[in-house]
């Protein structure tokens, strides 16, 4: 399968509005093979690079705005064409972005492009599964063993990301994928914002809102956002993972604690078997409602993942009648 697909937003591009296999793009560069999907924002092809290998090339295409004639995007009419242009400029600022990241948990990005009055972003061709369908269809492959792992990897892409001053604030079940060596990887940054001192900036294009995942500050246009807001997003795709049931979305969950009412999402502590009890209260500390109440950032969740680990290893070995001494600033017991 491929990936790093637009969110959908339930609008999807006719047929006769995608581009046929065997087109070329950037002077014979690319060559479509086949068209794999679109979303509200834009479609997906499999495609050929020079080195006949394969790869994914993501084209803006909102059929809200424009329409294709002869090849070319054309905006609907004169009213849409501001609105369309600042979509493709969004569209090619999220290819300048994956390709400044590296990170082996994040798709990478080969080049963005214009062409045919749109915009190109050519991509790896990853092949797995996306975390959405690996939950509804409880799949063998979520294991406590594999989530655990999962988890520090995409707090460890988030951190990368959030180090270099970008928010994600799309991070969903469905904009992570599991390759096939079981890897995971974050996909998906067509909704991504500049970090500026620790606070989001507008977003040129669209800004999407789960439920279930979007922390509450993301449903209000003018409240601020940051890097809390994608580590509530990650926790709740973590929470999805390890329970297989959608958290309640946040605002209902802030709704109830104004209140006075307990908070309707229960805790993962105590109640999931087989994980790390400070891996899942981690988890559990990312689904804060209270901004403050969530980790301070990727970096210090990730620290608290490592003295999780070094408690974990410390219990067993103890168990066994080996006492080790602990970490730095871990606690262990017997």
């Amino acid at each position: 399968m491929a990936f790093d697909r637009w969110s959908d937003t339930g609008i999807v591009a006719d047929l006769d509005d995608v581009l046929l296999p065997g087109t070329v793009l950037k002077n014979g560069r690319y060559l479509i093979r086949s068209f794999l999907g679109s979303g509200g924002f834009g479609n997906t092809y499999l495609a050929s690079d020079p080195h006949n290998r394969a790869v994914v090339l993501k084209e803006c295409f909102v059929p809200e705005l424009c329409r294709r004639q002869q090849g070319h995007v054309l905006p609907r009419s004169e009213a849409h064409r501001l609105n369309l242009s600042k979509v493709i400029r969004s569209f090619l600022d999220e290819g300048a972005l994956l390709a400044s990241l590296s990170h082996p948990n994040i798709v990478r990005a080969h080049q963005a492009f214009q062409e045919n009055g749109s915009a190109y972003v050519v991509l790896d061709y990853v092949k797995g599964h996306d975390l959405q369908d690996l939950i509804d269809t409880d799949s063998p492959l979520l294991t406590p063993t594999r989530i655990v792992a999962m988890t520090r990897k995409l707090v460890s892409a988030l951190g990368h990301l959030h180090d270099r001053g970008w928010l994600h604030c799309d991070i969903s079940p469905d904009n992570v994928c599991l390759r096939n060596d079981e890897d995971p990887v974050l996909i998906d940054f067509g909704s991504a914002r500049k970090c500026v001192d620790g606070i989001g900036q507008p977003n040129a294009g669209f800004s999407m809102v789960k439920d279930g995942y979007s922390p509450h500050e993301l449903y209000a246009p003018d409240a601020p956002c940051g890097p809390h807001s994608d580590i509530y997003a990650l926790g709740a795709t973590l929470y999805h993972a390890v329970s297989g049931v959608a958290p309640v979305d946040s605002q209902t969950r802030r709704t109830a604690l104004i209140e006075g009412r307990p908070d309707p999402l229960p805790r993962l502590v105590g109640r999931a078997q087989g994980y790390p009890a400070g891996v899942l209260a981690s988890i559990d500390t990312a689904l804060s409602v209270r901004v403050a109440g969530r980790h301070a950032s990727a970096q210090a969740w990730l620290r608290k993942l490592a003295a999780s680990a070094a408690t974990d290893r410390g219990d067993v070995l103890l168990l066994r009648g080996i006492r080790v001494p602990p970490a730095a600033g871990v606690q262990l017991h017997a």
